[in-house]
């Protein structure tokens, strides 16, 4: 008994050692830059779908975006980050290139404005 029970400790130590570094699926993700710019397409099309009942979409061209850091307060509204590129505008004449910006509150806020400019 004491000889197997020797070779079941450096076992166990291993496996422990394996579960502890293994990534854990119930951790919560971290949110990138890619979770920002969706969450400005998204708000968008909820934007642009109320005042335009021929909107179709709106795909950001993950590309062409800068980002810049904010952290400060607009009016009463906290922005975290300003994204702003180009992206593509579909309604009923078709796809058509703009600009956006977007202003995102950041973890937990999402997007709290977009807005689309002509494209040159």
């Amino acid at each position: 008994m004491g000889v197997s029970a020797l070779g079941l400790k450096p076992l166990l130590a291993g496996a422990l050692l394996l579960a502890l570094t293994l990534p854990s699926t119930a951790a919560p993700r971290v949110k990138t830059r890619f979770d920002g710019i969706r969450d400005c397409e998204r708000l968008a099309a909820v934007q642009f779908k109320r005042h335009n009942p021929a909107f179709r979409r709106f795909m950001i061209d993950r590309a062409n975006v800068d980002d810049d850091k904010y952290a400060d307060r607009v009016g009463t509204t906290f922005v975290s980050t300003i994204y702003h590129g180009k992206a593509t505008y579909e309604a009923a004449k078709g796809p058509q290139p703009t600009r956006f910006i977007c202003m995102h509150g950041g973890g937990g806020r999402g997007a709290v404005f977009v807005y689309t400019l002509p494209a040159s």
